[in-house]
């Protein structure tokens, strides 16, 4: 029997849904199966990684990447580790299914993991609260996570004009892994639910 591939931010969607006495099932599941269109905002924010995946340290005046145009206008220091765009795995026995939990991290330094967000409004609780970061963790065996959060609005037709480079930091904790074998064997049982096609 095949694994059952997981991202980590299929564990987030999940858990964003459960947390909302609102939550909309059918957009979930849309996102779980990869059929809901990028919007917008997705795609400025996918167009600068690309620009951040061969940017050099320093400063930076401005970008085009992707049909999308940045201006950078922030004073903090632009610090990207060379090691960038890499994925790994982790293999799980979740309920009797064997699970892999799968990440894509940003860029590495040492035991550091760097993940690149790009927001109209930072909300640090909203990245402390995910689970991205301590499944990235786990998967790298890293023991520290930083978010590189490029504040800024859109100033034009696809042109972002970016005001605030934030660098939020979470470590590794004690009881971690627990906490995210537990938040895999809730998913699972949602799976075995609504998606039991993911099971087969």
């Amino acid at each position: 029997m095949a694994a059952i591939r997981v991202s980590a931010s299929d564990i987030d969607s999940f858990r964003y849904f459960m947390a909302d006495e609102e939550g909309d099932l059918a957009g979930l599941l849309a996102r779980l199966r990869r059929q809901e269109p990028p919007s917008e905002a997705m795609l400025a924010g996918t167009a600068l990684h690309a620009a951040l995946e061969t940017c050099r340290d320093g400063s930076m005046d401005e970008v085009v990447s992707d049909g999308f145009r940045f201006t950078f206008a922030f004073d903090e220091e632009l610090d990207i580790p060379p090691t960038r765009e890499m994925k790994a795995t982790r293999e799980y026995e979740i309920g009797g299914h064997a699970v892999t939990l799968v990440g894509k991290v940003d860029a590495v330094l040492g035991r550091r993991i760097d993940d690149h967000k790009f927001t109209s409004r930072y909300d640090p609780e909203r990245f402390l609260g995910s689970y991205q970061w301590r499944i990235y963790l786990d998967i790298f065996g890293a023991d520290l996570f930083r978010w590189n959060v490029f504040e800024g609005r859109e100033t034009g037709d696809r042109h972002y004009t970016i005001n605030h480079l934030h660098k939020l930091t979470m470590h590794r904790y004690p009881g971690m892994g627990d906490d995210i074998q537990r938040e895999l064997s809730a998913f699972v049982e949602f799976l075995s639910v609504h998606m039991p096609e993911r099971l087969s």
